[in-house]
């Protein structure tokens, strides 16, 4: 009888920047939403491990659903204010005319008003 030797073999692979943006942590469940998408519209965040998600607003804790909402919000706006336009034309969320329009919605919402600062890494 004759043993065969095996061998496990590993490698390591590294993750670019553009990879890890897109790795969730926190809960075993991921977010809706990347963290970019979060931090343009004003909402700071702190991913964990095992704990929770926190997500800061105007200086406010937020729950995860309040951020998803106004994340949501965000979008529908962009969507209306960039029907028909392409390229250059187009309206992000740096616009002033875009923080006016989700303002306008958040206001109605959630009776705050974004200063158009980004989130952070918090």
């Amino acid at each position: 009888m004759t043993m065969m030797n095996t061998e496990n073999t590993m490698k390591r692979r590294e993750l670019n920047r553009e990879e890890t943006e897109l790795v969730t942590a926190g809960t075993f469940t991921p977010n809706t939403y990347r963290k970019s998408g979060y931090q343009s519209v004003g909402i700071s965040t702190s991913y964990h491990f095992f704990d929770k998600d926190e997500f800061m607003f105007m200086g406010r804790s937020i729950t995860c659903d309040q951020a998803n909402s106004i994340v949501k919000m965000a979008n529908q706006v962009l969507d209306a204010m960039n029907t028909g336009a392409r390229g250059a034309n187009q309206v992000n969320t740096t616009d002033a005319a875009f923080i006016r329009a989700f303002n306008s919605q958040l206001y109605l919402e959630y009776g705050i008003a974004w200063d158009g600062a980004p989130g952070y890494d918090f």
